[in-house]
């Protein structure tokens, strides 16, 4: 039983799932969700667990970490361990998830529509008053955000009183905040918006809309980020798991994903023609460009920031 978010599930069930029940033998039962209810989920079960492999971004891995949801992998039992970029092995220590593939959080916009987009403070150009959307900050990057935000604004990234401010001026200009990658795209398949913020896993669908959408790397840069694959408390398939971890991370998958551009490789070996290189996070001049953020420091202010984002959003 895999807990697992649900986007571009025909694909993964093409790429990913289906493959491994037909060399195993076995049937996956998968729970999809965002990472908030999943890890809710996985937490009111800790007793009695039904998950044994949990896939979460990276805040959300560290929690289940903190709350004792995941247990550390054995490397010995991961054959294609060390065929991944070394970062990838062990972002949170203690041998307790591996990034099965690099992301980043990047700008798009309507070329047709509003003035070109170069930085991250040029979300509040007059232009994109009522035609603005961004991640909700229960998202996997909502609070990446405010870092953006203080380092365009501040000068820093724990400038966060001015990332926070600017957020709040920025709230009269913003239409909604998007809770799902398939949310921003509906939103900007009826042009209800022209500019977001998005996740790199989601370019592929939102590329194929067919309209002007311009994606681009603001001055500042980009985030960062591993989504990331543990292996939950409590399981009775620990070898499974540590099967499925190696599947997921061989050739075979690493290069369907990205052809097919749900997710970026972090297989070394791995070598993408131009038009899909183009379009993940991938080549070492993009990842030149990603800002990677402490995940302890931000669980750490989680509730803080939820507080302060429902006083800006629910005037």
């Amino acid at each position: 039983t895999i807990s697992m978010w649900g986007y571009n599930m025909d694909l993964l069930e093409k790429n990913v799932l289906k493959p491994f029940e037909e060399k195993y033998g076995v049937k996956i039962v998968t729970e999809t969700g965002n990472n908030s209810d999943r890890f809710t989920k996985m937490a009111a079960r800790k007793a009695n667990p039904i998950i044994d492999v949990a896939l979460f971004a990276g805040s959300y891995a560290y929690k289940a970490i903190e709350a004792g949801l995941v247990q550390p992998y054995d490397p010995g039992k991961l054959k294609n361990l060390d065929k991944i970029m070394e970062p990838a092995r062990d972002p949170l220590g203690g041998r307790y998830a591996i990034g099965y593939t690099i992301q980043h959080l990047g700008l798009c916009y309507r070329s047709d529509k509003v003035k070109p987009i170069k930085s991250w403070k040029d979300l509040s150009n007059e232009d994109l008053k009522g035609f603005l959307t961004i991640p909700r900050l229960t998202t996997t990057y909502g609070p990446t955000i405010i870092y953006m935000l203080s380092k365009a604004w501040g000068g820093s990234f724990d400038a966060t009183e001015v990332g926070w401010a600017k957020l709040e001026e920025l709230s009269d200009s913003i239409l909604t905040a998007y809770a799902r990658s398939s949310e921003l795209q509906t939103l900007l398949q009826q042009e209800e918006v022209y500019a977001a913020p998005y996740a790199s896993f989601a370019w592929g669908n939102i590329s194929a809309i067919g309209l002007p959408i311009v994606s681009v790397i603001p001055e500042e840069g980009l985030v960062g980020s591993f989504s990331m694959i543990s292996i939950a408390s409590g399981t009775k398939n620990e070898e499974l798991a540590h099967l499925y971890i190696d599947h997921l991370l061989s050739y075979e998958v690493q290069m369907a994903e990205a052809m097919d551009l749900v997710d970026a490789p972090v297989r070394k070996d791995i070598t993408l023609p131009a038009d899909v290189a183009g379009k993940l996070t991938y080549g070492e001049e993009l990842i030149s460009k990603l800002n990677f953020f402490d995940q302890k420091k931000m669980a750490a202010v989680e509730e803080e920031w939820i507080e302060k984002w429902n006083k800006i959003f629910t005037k």
